[in-house]
């Protein structure tokens, strides 16, 4: 699942991934769940800012891939905005 959002003159593009696991010792693999691969860009620019890799706080995947993406889309908003609280007036750079 892909999906492509704006937010505060950035690009976010959330990719979904499923995340395997070993069904008793076979070869075949099972989906255990998702994980959300974010690319932050430049609204201005195609450079990537930042990659991100998110899934659960105790990095298990999530249960489904629509929670991935809106996980994925808010780890994203969180770091744009402390990218621009630290570009701000009266920032150290």
């Amino acid at each position: 699942m892909h999906r492509t959002y704006g937010y505060r003159d950035f690009i976010i593009e959330v990719d979904t991934e499923s995340v395997g696991r070993l069904a008793s010792g076979k070869v075949l693999s099972l989906p255990a769940g998702y994980v959300a691969v974010v690319h932050i860009t430049s609204a201005v620019s195609t450079e990537t800012i930042q990659t991100l890799r998110v899934d659960r706080d105790n990095g298990s995947p999530f249960a489904t891939a629509v929670e991935a993406l809106m996980r994925g889309y808010g780890a994203a908003e969180r770091v744009i905005d402390e990218v621009i609280a630290m570009s701000g007036p009266g920032a150290v750079h």
